[in-house]
Parts: C-alpha cells; structure tokens; sequence
C-alpha cells in the first residue's frame, strides 16, 4: 500500500544498486592482504604498475611515453630491466650483418597478464533489473621486446559482455627507430598488425570508465563503421620531443572475423587512410625528454601540460543491403584535446563527417560528435571522472551520453568502479554499475 506516494516497488528500485554498492564496497573493504599479483612490464622492471599508470588501464605521462617508445623506458632502458631476457645471438653478429643474421632477445620469462572484471548492472528499463555478470571480462594479455627497438602487444578475450569469446583484440609488432643512423631517435616508427589506430580521437584502451567513449562506438544508418581496432600499417614519430604525427593504411571494417564469402578479412578492396598530427605544451615531452636517468625509475609525478591534435580519416565500407548500391564512402576529420594541471585532467575533441550512402540510398548523411571528460584526483588512489558527450547524425537524431563515475584502486592491480551511465535524448536506458576489476 502506498505510503506518502511511496511504493515498495520504488523503494527497491531506487534502493538495489546503492545496498548492493554499500555490499560490495565492505566486502573489499576488510582485505587486508596485499595483492601478489603483478602485472607484465611491473615484473620486468621491478616496479609498482604506478609508475606508468594514474589507475590501470589511463597512463600518466611516463606510461604514455613508455608506450611511445615501443615499451622501452626512455633514455636508458637496459639499466632499469631485472628480468633479463634470453639472448638470440651472440652480439658479435651486428658486426657480420649482411653475412649473418642479426641477433635478437626474447624474456626469460612468458610475457603474459591476466585482465579481467566482475560486474553488478542495475537497468531499470530491462526484464532482468539486478544482473551479476560474474566475470564480465577475462582477457590474456602479452607485451614486450624482441630485442633493442622491436617490441609487440597482444590482448585474447576469452570471456567478453560476459558470455561471448570476445577474439583477439589487438595484435601487433612494433618497430623503433628504423634509419636510426641517419634520422633523429623516435623520427620514424612502423606499427604493424591489429591495434588502436592514431586517427582514434582519444585511445578507448585507456579509459577509465567502463562505459565507452560514444564517440569510438556509434555508427550511421547500415555503415558498422566506428573508431576501434583495425588491421592495416601505420608510420608514425616524434620530431624534437613535442611534435607528433602518424599516418596509416588499414582495413576499416574493425577486427571481425574472416569474411567467408571472400575469404578476406576486409570486406572491400578499397583501404582506409587516416593522418594525424598533435604537440604538447608542457610537462615532459611525448618521448619522454625532460625526465632525468636515476638508479630507480622516475617518478613524473602531477605535471601541467596541453596537447593538441588534429586529425583526419578518409574510408570506403560495405553497408548491409540486399542491392549492389552497398558502398558508403565518409570521411572524419577533427581536433582531439588534453589538459592537466596537478590532479586535474580535462580532455575531449569533436569530429565532423560526411557519409554518402550509409543506407544503401544515397542519402548523403552529416554527422557530428563530441565530448568533454573532467578526472579528478581526489587521493592518488581515488579519481572521480565526469563526461558528456554526443553524436548527432542527419535522419537519425541526436545521442548522447552523460557519465558519472568513481574509480577506487583498492591495491595498484585492483580496481573498483561505481558508475552511472544516463542519457537525456531518449532510446537508450540508464544504467548503474559496479565494476571490480583486476590485472595479474
């Protein structure tokens, strides 16, 4: 019976994810082991996953120099590495090159991570409200060198959305310095493989949400095109530090599966070309300069810095119609932003773009999208993440999203997440979550 227009029923709705919220947090809340689990490069080095990360997965600006330079510490890498790794070759072999092969590295010991998550999602619109995904997420993840300049990066979903094998994710070899007796370190660096492409506005990889930025993910009309992980080459570098670029050639259908019909992992012939060009003011540089060789590696620390980059894509893809009109061909161009100063991070960027057939007839289809996201250090172990974004696409309306979050490292490898994930234009639910994630 109502009381004071109260129901039961509201009470429970609104009442679920804050109990199950208070449950979960003083579950974890009484550990007081120390967790043993240390992650790849954390073992390779000795160090705290804090050295390159603000909380996994977001790096600070070390981490993000670190991943620049092909996983390698700038600077001076083989004096900081405590797992040595196994010699292919005797050096003396440099020195025959042509007439020998030139020797190479692999680790001691298997490069690998487990990464996974365990989730609780409160959806009140949906037939299940209360839902425990446990787990959510597994991934095995592998990363390293293969000697001076050469390193690679794989991620294997076994358990993804909390049921599908989610595949591989990203794939790829990296190579460093190439020409590097005739052009300045970091100038000129190939990336080939499956990875997260430089024309991606702000890397989902590294997000400390668990919803996903709306710009990487939505699609226009029948076109399944969106800014993820793409099979192709890319050739980037840094020039004095602080300037970037890249430019590649990839696929542009994603990571799919093997399209049988074809026998082809594109689903056109036609390739995507994206270029990217950004600076940082501030802080140390991209490559990492600024930051002095000492015994231990250092520690970066709060900087004040801003970052600038443009980007551009230009692709081709088949949309799902039974007519042979099935190409759309679009383009997207834009500025993507990052600003830091001491325990605030504010970054964004907006993307403008064309489709020409995303339905299968020809109507030609603007779109739109942007987003701003403010993290704040509350402790170096607390981070509270407001976002807003939006796309609006010509026939199909406006999305948006509204994020409201709170990460808590509970241990540098163990993460707890309280989020809430609404939208005011409509046709999507609300959500509220509980993520406990873990790398090992």
């Amino acid at each position: 019976m109502p009381y004071y227009g109260i129901t039961k029923s509201m009470t429970m709705r609104y009442f679920k994810p804050i109990i199950a919220t208070a449950v979960i947090f003083l579950i974890f809340s009484v550990l007081k082991r120390d967790a043993n689990a240390i992650p790849v490069f954390a073992r390779k080095y000795k160090t705290s996953c804090m050295t390159c990360h603000i909380a996994f997965p977001k790096l600070n600006a070390f981490g993000d120099a670190f991943r620049r330079n092909g996983y390698q510490i700038p600077g001076s890498n083989a004096g900081y590495v405590k797992e040595k790794p196994v010699s292919l070759g005797a050096p003396g072999w440099k020195e025959a090159w042509p007439e020998g092969v030139w020797p190479g590295e692999i680790p001691s010991v298997p490069p690998l991570s487990l990464s996974g998550n365990f989730l609780y999602r409160y959806n009140a619109d949906s037939k299940v409200k209360d839902d425990f995904i446990f787990p959510n997420f597994v991934a095995l993840l592998s990363a390293g060198t293969l000697g001076e300049d050469i390193s690679f990066f794989g991620s294997l979903s076994f358990i993804n959305a909390g049921a599908e094998f989610g595949g591989v994710g990203e794939l790829f070899l990296k190579f460093n310095n190439l020409l590097s007796d005739r052009l300045p370190d970091r100038l000129l660096n190939v990336t080939v493989g499956q990875f997260e492409p430089a024309a991606v506005p702000i890397r989902g990889d590294n997000n400390l949400t668990s919803t996903p930025y709306l710009m990487n993910t939505f699609t226009v009309g029948k076109d399944n095109f969106r800014f993820s992980a793409q099979r192709g080459v890319e050739i980037n570098g840094i020039i004095q530090s602080r300037l970037e670029y890249a430019a590649g050639v990839v696929n542009g259908n994603g990571a799919g599966k093997i399209d049988s019909s074809a026998n082809s992992a594109d689903n056109n012939t036609t390739k995507d070309a994206y270029l990217r060009i950004g600076y940082k003011l501030g802080g140390i540089g991209l490559d990492g300069a600024g930051i002095t060789a000492k015994d231990t590696l250092p520690e970066t620390g709060k900087e004040t810095s801003f970052y600038i980059g443009a980007i551009g894509y230009s692709g081709s893809n088949k949309v799902a119609v039974s007519t042979p009109t099935g190409d759309d061909n679009f383009y997207r161009y834009g500025l993507a932003y990052n600003f830091n100063y001491e325990s605030v991070n504010l970054y964004g960027a907006i993307i403008q773009g064309y489709h020409d057939n995303p339905r299968g007839d020809f109507k030609g289809t603007s779109v739109i999208s942007y987003f701003s996201q403010a993290d704040v250090a509350f402790y170096p172990w607390l981070i509270g993440i407001v976002r807003y974004g939006a796309a609006d696409i010509d026939y199909e309306g406006k999305k948006d999203e509204a994020i409201i979050s709170l990460a808590a490292l509970m241990r540098a490898n163990i993460k707890l997440t309280l989020e809430g994930a609404l939208h005011t234009t409509g046709g999507e639910s609300d959500i509220w979550l509980v993520k406990l994630a873990f790398a090992l």
